[in-house]
């Protein structure tokens, strides 16, 4: 998140309501505190705030409420009978990784014959592709199994049928108007079907699609059980790096699967934790997931081969899963170099147009970027203009680009609008990958302008800054943090509680960074000398002098660095109090 010196954003403070706020209290045996954070983020009864607190696998849906399920684990127990061969396709993102991992290591486990496959991003793009299609049904398979992918992939399922391959589609991303002709589709998305959480990661859906084949298999008495609970640790690796919000479903599984990651027993997830350099004793956190973690195993898909991942997870061999991390952490520190560079020429591109400095959207192309990491310099350039970003690799006349969108706005309903200027697309509403001819660039980008104009017009003001409660410098203390931990596992849907505290002086300000990002250090007092280290990741505009008196938006932090720990103030939002000011 960007911080800025802003003086024009709202600060908002929701009034719980008295009675309600009581209840929580008395009913949970929570703090006030608490309780205003839970009725800030739309709790409004002590049942569903028990369950969101207490995480607990007995709440798991069925998973036979996925529509196609019951027809998918049916055709399962078939090949198993059979001892047919079974091929597993994914995809080369953390998402895809985990759930190929999971779901190859759980059916050999369980007894069946089986071979996976994972897409170059460099060679064959997202998604099934038709070479992909033709060695499985030459492995001797009948049955295919997609995971994270597929939704979008008629071609390839029409041809999978002439060949007598039958295709399971799992899969999360958005419908399209014309449904692959599957054997089965288990898509939460699709209009008929009752399971009643829609935001599944990828890993999540073929998560489901093992536990009724588990249940399946044993009620019809035909293998050994294998105990889920050891792949939630995958699970919650891929929901968090695939940005799913932390609610429902994906709470429970994110919960118990931090708990299977902080015991370690995976031995390519225990050398992948020890390539991060983690503190001795360290607790492994849903941020950790996301910020450490994916990136790593992501790198790999970006600019190599994500079945190295995919190995790093199943091996049983403890030097082999070390090799492997090392090659990860080797792939992570090429991925920065190339995005350093494409970072500096995006913005260098985009200082020298303005035209594109007016437009609502960036759209641009170059030869020399490489595919696999445009979706991050999207990422990074879109959060720091405000504006849906869309960044293409060109290579003999064709454009494999990925987007990020803004609060608020369906990139993927955009592309749904420009699909004429398109060789194909597809992913979530935040996040997009396409598929384009060089010579249509330009009418893309004109179309998604004229898009962004006539039927989403961008806001003008800045969202308003919601905070949890107002806190005092000697409130900041372990207890604080002891009392918000049994919010966890934090993220996306579930974010970091925000709070306030007014009329700070800032003592001093340091500037920190690498790789082009500006982060500030800083050290607060109040008018009783009490001092507080804060900091602020991705600083923009003017920093106040020393001083000067501040309000802050914080969240409160353990740091711990060089065997050192302090508790410091995350910074969301600063402002300087300027005179005249209550």
């Amino acid at each position: 998140m960007t911080v800025n010196n802003n003086y024009f954003r709202m600060w908002k403070m929701q009034e719980a309501p008295p009675e309600l706020h009581r209840n929580f209290c008395d009913e949970l045996g929570i703090s006030a505190l608490l309780a205003s954070i839970l009725i800030n983020r739309g709790f409004k009864d002590t049942q569903s705030a028990r369950d969101f607190l207490y995480p607990s696998l007995h709440n798991l849906p069925n998973p036979f409420l996925l529509s196609g399920m019951e027809k998918a684990v049916d055709r399962l127990i078939l090949a198993f009978r059979r001892q047919e061969k079974v091929f597993v396709f994914g995809d080369y993102d953390m998402d895809g990784i985990s759930a190929t991992a999971i779901l190859v290591d759980y059916l050999r486990r369980t007894g069946f014959i089986v071979d996976y496959s994972i897409p170059s991003r460099l060679t064959d793009g997202y998604g099934l592709n038709l070479e992909a299609v033709k060695k499985a049904k030459l492995s001797g398979a009948n049955l295919a199994i997609t995971v994270d992918c597929g939704i979008s992939d008629y071609e390839e399922v029409v041809a999978a049928n002439a060949l007598g391959l039958d295709i399971i589609l799992t899969d999360h991303h958005q419908i399209p108007e014309k449904t692959p002709p599957a054997y089965a589709i288990i898509n939460p998305h699709l209009k008929d079907c009752q399971y009643p959480d829609k935001v599944l990661a990828g890993v999540g859906v073929a998560f489901n699609l093992m536990m009724a084949l588990r249940k399946s298999l044993r009620q019809a008495g035909l293998t050994k059980d294998v105990n889920l609970l050891q792949y939630l640790d995958l699970v919650a690796l891929g929901t968090v790096a695939d940005v799913m919000p932390l609610t429902g479903v994906n709470r429970i599984f994110v919960s118990f699967g931090l708990v299977e990651i902080n015991r370690s027993y995976r031995r390519g997830l225990r050398a992948l934790i020890n390539s991060c350099h983690f503190q001795q004793g360290q607790t492994i956190k849903a941020r950790d997931l996301a910020f450490r973690l994916a990136p790593r195993v992501n790198a790999v898909g970006r600019i190599a081969n994500a079945a190295t991942a995919v190995e790093l997870f199943l091996t049983k061999d403890q030097a082999v899963a070390v090799r492997q991390a090392q090659y990860l952490e080797e792939c992570n520190e090429r991925r920065r170099e190339i995005e350093k560079a494409i970072k500096n020429d995006v913005e260098e591109m985009i200082g020298r147009d303005e035209e594109l400095i007016r437009a609502k959207t960036i759209v641009l192309a170059a030869e020399n970027w490489h595919p696999g990491v445009v979706g991050i310099v999207s990422s990074r350039i879109a959060e720091s203009y405000g504006k849906p970003t869309i960044l293409i690799a060109l290579e003999n006349g064709i454009g494999r680009g990925s987007g990020r969108s803004i609060e608020g706005l369906n990139l993927v309903a955009v592309l749904e609008h420009c699909q004429t200027h398109l060789i194909r697309f597809g992913g979530h509403e935040q996040a997009v990958g396409l598929t384009v001819a060089e010579e249509n660039i330009a009418d893309l980008r004109m179309h998604i302008e004229n898009y962004m104009n006539n039927y989403e017009p961008m806001q003008e003001t800045m969202p308003d800054l919601h905070i949890d409660d107002t806190l005092n410098p000697a409130a900041v203390n372990q207890k604080l943090l002891e009392e918000l931990e049994i919010l966890q596992p934090l993220g996306q849907g579930n974010p970091e509680p925000v709070f306030a505290m007014h009329a700070m002086q800032l003592v001093k300000s340091t500037t920190i960074g690498q790789n082009g990002r500006r982060h500030m250090k800083f050290i607060f007092s109040d008018e009783k000398n009490c001092r507080l280290p804060g900091i602020a990741f991705n600083f923009s505009g003017d920093c106040p002098e020393g001083g000067a008196n501040v309000d802050l938006a914080f969240t409160p932090e353990e740091n711990v660095w060089q065997g050192k720990t302090e508790i410091r103030l995350n910074l969301v939002a600063l402002r300087s109090i300027r005179q005249g000011d209550d």
